[in-house]
C-alpha cells in the first residue's frame, strides 16, 4: 500500500481542513518598500493589525517634517520631500531599522 493511500494524502482528508482556506491565513507580515524622492530607504513591516504604512507620515510630522507628500503604489511607499530630503531620508532609515 502506498503512503499516500494509507493517509489519504493529496486528497484533502488528512490535513483536517487546515490548508483549505488560504484567504483567512496570513503567512507573513505585510511589507512595504519605502522611497524618498525615488531613493530606496528601507522596508516598513506591519507587525499588527493596528499598524499602517501611513504611520510613516505621522512619524515624520512628529519629528517636525511637514513639507512632504506620500503615496502608495502596490507595495512601494513613496515620499516626496520638498525640503530637507537628506534629513528626511536619514530619519526614516533610523525609524525603519528600529521597527
Amino acid at each position: 500500500m502506498a503512503y499516500d493511500d494509507l493517509f489519504n494524502m493529496g486528497r484533502g482528508r488528512f490535513d483536517m481542513g487546515l490548508f483549505n482556506d488560504q484567504s483567512n491565513t496570513k503567512l507573513s507580515h505585510d511589507r512595504y518598500d519605502v522611497y524618498v524622492n525615488q531613493d530606496y530607504i528601507g522596508q516598513k513591516y506591519l507587525l499588527s493589525a493596528q499598524e499602517s504604512v501611513q504611520d510613516i507620515d505621522d512619524f515624520l510630522r512628529n519629528e517636525g517634517y511637514s513639507n512632504f507628500q506620500s503615496y502608495l503604489d502596490g507595495d512601494h511607499y513613496y515620499i516626496k520631500a520638498v525640503n530637507n530630503e537628506h534629513d528626511v531620508a536619514n530619519v526614516l532609515k533610523v525609524y525603519l531599522q528600529n521597527r
